[in-house]
């Protein structure tokens, strides 16, 4: 088993930009309370706005997990199974805050909606409970700290990193999420991707070295 500190290391740009733009993040929720955010950010809608968030959030649904897991069997039964785990361990996480412990934290449609005249894109079906932690975000975050997990020397980690922001933003953009709601999401993403890598990640390694779909 690699020391946690050695996978933070070896993904150090990864692991310090997302720090970054959480610290970054946090000031304006320190600074405004969570419904004046959220209004900020809903005022601020555009037509190009609504169709771009509006395709992007799909990119944080299980099924994007799902299908990336089933594309490395092909590559890799070692990381296709890290993968299974991470997605099961991130989804039950964020799930069991969601209908456990925060099942009365109201979504901002419903918390806001009475009192202010919200934009709802095209095609969006507010939801109303289960707000903490935005599912979608922690999804996002999992995939992209699993890709750069398993792509250390590779130059992805920027793009992956931006586009679980961007996102967790869609989230705020669509009305489904408060600000707190993707920051707790993109914190349990990452935090529960890399104890899970870090904890099995090498038993796969040592049960299937190599071998995959292509390579029995």
């Amino acid at each position: 088993m690699q020391a946690i500190g050695h996978i933070i290391s070896a993904n150090r740009w990864y692991f310090i930009g997302f720090a970054i733009i959480l610290i970054v993040t946090l000031i304006p929720q320190i600074v405004q309370s969570q419904n004046m955010l959220f209004l900020k950010v809903n005022n601020g809608h555009t037509i190009t706005l609504d169709k771009f968030f509006y395709w992007l959030t799909y990119l944080g649904d299980g099924i994007s997990f799902i299908a990336i897991i089933l594309v490395l069997l092909f590559f890799s039964y070692s990381k296709a199974l890290n993968g299974l785990v991470i997605f099961l361990a991130s989804s039950l996480v964020a799930q069991l805050l969601k209908n456990l412990f925060f099942n009365n934290y109201y979504r901002p449609f419903k918390a806001l909606s009475a009192d202010n005249v919200l934009h709802i894109p095209d095609g969006i079906t507010p939801l109303l409970n289960n707000s903490f932690p935005s599912g979608h975000t922690v999804t996002a975050f999992s995939i992209a700290t699993f890709l750069v997990l398993i792509n250390p020397k590779r130059i992805i980690w920027l793009p992956l990193l931006i586009t679980a922001w961007l996102i967790g933003f869609s989230r705020i953009y669509l009305t489904h999420h408060f600000p707190v709601d993707v920051w707790a999401g993109a914190i349990l993403g990452t935090g529960s991707t890399l104890i899970v890598f870090w904890l099995v990640g090498s038993n796969f390694d040592n049960r299937f070295g190599t071998k995959s779909l292509l390579n029995k």
